[in-house]
């Protein structure tokens, strides 16, 4: 399948009103990258290399004009990204998991439900074989060296034998041997009739003389487009000689990279900015129908009767409008698969686990100390608002700011992998919401349990189960505050933003206590917006109401606090039901889940 495109441009957007606002990266060029060929972006830094791939891929879509096009017809993008994979120039792999099982969660989400078992191991076995990978199939995947998780990257995209493949700087950071091994590689995967662009800065000449096709670029122009052989003689008839013993790519990026742009403009003239080529001058035997024979194992299950079904016909088929466009599997299986490579992962992340078990564990051991057989106290009122509100804050910061940190991360890699359509948007986020549940119940209810034994709090089971439940809400509904930002913003930014996100919240949580009846009607509904205050008050309620017994009084012949009616009275929480409060954390939960899914669904189309 040959990917063409016609005066395509790439301009980077600095006026969300204004589309024609903003520099030009890529400037009306043409190309055309031929099945069977390993074909190269090359140029100098900045010239629009990694913008180019990301246009005809599809992987940028904002900013983007032009004709795209697959075997000289109008591509649709649901179709074409079916056919196609984009790997990027990080290695973003799933940690916690061996090769082999990424390799198996690959294939359970990428291959057909009529696939069975073994024709699922079939291709696992068989690509780990291609690719060099079996004798560290065993191995996690944060353990694997440069080129083992370049070449992963590339065996997890294989899986369903997509006939094109997008690399973005696939030798960045390997040695020279890794880096020879792997364009080999990619060689001959393109020779089995693939089509294989990738870009690249600055290669050897040995490494030059391996890609079949080559696209120059240089200050957003195409300079040259062409057979490898090629570019020699091209850049002769213009007037730029290359000596004899020197690497073309080096001298091409030379002439090309300053602030001189006669060259440029001499170059790209000569090639009418891309929509001319220069071909092998010698006759080269035609590359037809390599995919399907060369291995049947590694070819796509038919989703209605689990026969192999041929990429030839997928080609072929380009144009049909009946071609299925969906995901290989099921929403339901897509889940499953999620739901149990989440799990997978978390139970495996042993030093995040004892982390945040030692950290529930000395937080409780402390704030009961602090607080320890206070609540029986009725001069200790004050002491009570206190306990109630640092057990909703200290949930709260440490449900919310986790997700910001680590949540960045998962999004990058969910991106990539909903590109290649590997699942959909929906599966992914109900698998990411339910597989979070357990680890956090488990944790604070430990911390829960520690504070309302240690403050002597009557043991009463309602009472317990009421305090238990709005310190649990607090924290999913804190947790879905730290994903939602972690959805839009980095590490970084999210540092930032959740801090001061939570404190508007927190302001409301602790505001007017003192005078609770004084309030401004005006003011409640203003409050009513912050989930802590909602905890704060459920856990007063629960602390001193549901008709608690008096308080004792110790070493004070005047006790004012001494029946627990008095404050709940003077925080004007008479006809106040703790599980009001809870329902109004319930529907900020929803909130901020689902501005948690549209982050989700922004990432993914920018």
């Amino acid at each position: 399948m040959d990917v063409e495109f016609e005066d395509l441009t790439f301009r980077v957007q600095t006026n969300w009103f204004n589309k024609d606002s903003g520099r030009k990266i890529i400037k009306e060029v043409s190309g055309r990258f031929k099945a069977g060929q390993l074909s190269a972006i090359l140029g100098p830094s900045g010239a629009g290399k990694s913008s180019l791939l990301n246009a005809i891929s599809g992987y940028r879509s904002a900013g983007v004009t032009g004709h795209l096009k697959v075997n000289g017809q109008p591509r649709d993008e649901r179709k074409f990204r079916k056919l196609s994979c984009y790997i990027t120039q990080e290695d973003l792999l799933q940690p916690m998991l061996t090769l082999h099982e990424m390799m198996c969660f690959a294939a359970l989400l990428k291959l057909p439900s009529g696939c069975s078992r073994k024709q699922r191991h079939i291709v696992v076995s068989d690509i780990l074989g291609t690719l060099g990978l079996t004798d560290c199939k065993n191995t996690r995947t944060e353990s694997l060296s440069g080129g083992q998780r370049k070449r992963l990257s590339i065996a997890l995209e294989l899986i369903n034998n997509p006939p094109i493949i997008f690399l973005d700087e696939p030798t960045s950071g390997l040695d020279n041997v890794t880096t020879s091994y792997t364009l080999r590689l990619l060689r001959s995967l393109a020779h089995e009739g693939r089509t294989i662009v990738c870009t690249i800065h600055q290669p050897s000449a040995s490494l030059f003389q391996l890609f079949d096709h080559v696209y120059v670029l240089a200050a957003g122009l195409c300079v040259y487009q062409g057979a490898t052989e090629e570019l020699v003689p091209f850049l002769s008839s213009v007037g730029l000689y290359c000596p004899r013993h020197y690497n073309p790519a080096d001298f091409v990026i030379e002439m090309t990279d300053g602030e001189d742009e006669e060259n440029i403009i001499r170059l790209s003239t000569a090639m009418s900015n891309g929509k001319l080529t220069h071909f092998k001058t010698s006759n080269t035997k035609e590359r037809t129908s390599l995919l399907q024979n060369n291995n049947n194992n590694r070819n796509l299950c038919s989703k209605d009767s689990g026969r192999l079904l041929n990429h030839s016909l997928i080609e072929s088929d380009f144009k049909n409008t009946s071609l299925c466009v969906e995901f290989p599997s099921s929403s339901w299986a897509q889940f499953c698969s999620l739901f149990r490579r989440m799990t997978l992962q978390i139970w495996r992340n042993k030093t995040g686990l004892k982390i945040q078990f030692y950290h529930h564990l000395m937080c409780g051991l402390a704030v009961g100390i602090v607080f320890f057989d206070k609540a029986k106290d009725g001069n200790e009122f004050f002491n009570h608002m206190k306990f109630c509100m640092g057990i909703i804050l200290f949930l709260a910061y440490t449900q919310c700011m986790v997700p910001v940190l680590t949540f960045p991360f998962e999004v990058k890699l969910m991106k990539k992998e909903h590109f290649n359509r590997w699942y959909g948007l929906n599966p992914y986020y109900l698998a990411l919401t339910f597989s979070k549940v357990p680890t956090l119940v488990f944790f604070s209810q430990l911390y829960l349990t520690i504070v309302y034994i240690m403050s002597g709090l009557p043991l009463e089971f309602h009472r317990f189960l009421v305090f238990s439940t709005v310190g649990i809400i607090t924290a999913l509904v804190s947790e879905g505050m730290g994903l939602a930002i972690g959805s839009v913003f980095n590490v970084t930014n999210g540092s930032a933003v959740g801090p001061m996100t939570i404190a508007p919240f927190l302001g409301f949580a602790i505001y007017g206590f003192d005078f609770a009846k004084n309030i401004p009607i005006w003011l409640m509904p203003l409050l009513k917006t912050s989930f802590l205050r909602s905890g704060v008050i459920a856990l007063v309620i629960a602390v001193f109401g549901m008709d608690r017994q008096r308080l004792d009084c110790y070493h004070e012949i005047y006790c004012h606090f001494k029946n627990p009616k008095i404050i709940i009275h003077y925080l004007d929480l008479d006809h106040v039901s703790p599980w009001h409060e809870v329902l109004a954390m319930f529907f900020m939960l929803l909130v901020f889940r689902i501005l948690c899914y549209f982050g989700l669904k922004w990432r993914v189309r920018t």
